[in-house]
């Protein structure tokens, strides 16, 4: 039948709650084994800056030497400012996460996503709303978002704020 098979991607999960968004990102990042791809608004500190999600990621990367963490994040300093979790990690073990903001053209992208290894994902449609669909395997569904991740990487830019004075 259509639709099954080894190859068929899990049916994705609808998620409406912060919560249950949360989760299944901490989940997503737990499960890699490569690759973390964020495209984020501002870091939702109710998903991103929580110990539970950042130790997934510290995880990733303390795990695997060859781990690569991106976030693309439209604005950087009041999360510097505030002291989120997510931008401290970054900052601590910037040779395996890296964080730029998107060029001035792609600053109005509505939605957000995470892509775990190109295979799994999480997308919200509104980035600044926490409805999201999931998906802990589809591979089509996350090389697409994938993609659209590294058109937007090409043209990002690292952001002074995240510079750290070493004294």
């Amino acid at each position: 039948m259509p639709g099954e098979g080894p190859d068929t991607p899990d049916a994705p999960l609808n998620l409406v709650e912060a919560a249950a968004v949360r989760d299944a990102s901490v989940e997503l990042v737990r499960r890699a084994r490569r690759s973390v791809d964020l495209f984020s608004h501002q870091l939702d500190p109710q998903l991103y800056d929580t110990s539970e999600f950042v130790d997934a990621l510290r995880a990733l990367v303390v795990d695997s030497r060859r781990a690569r963490v991106r976030v693309l994040v439209r604005e950087v300093a009041p999360l510097v400012a505030r002291g989120h979790r997510l931008i401290e990690l970054a900052q601590r073990l910037s040779s395996f996460m890296e964080i730029r903001v998107p060029a001035p053209e792609h600053q109005d992208t509505a939605d957000a996503w995470l892509v775990v290894d190109r295979c799994h994902y999480l997308h919200r449609r509104t980035g600044t709303r926490h409805e999201a669909t999931a998906a802990f395997d589809d591979a089509r569904r996350a090389r697409q978002l994938t993609f659209r991740f590294d058109e937007i990487w090409a043209r990002a830019q690292p952001d002074l704020n995240l510079k750290r004075l070493h004294l």
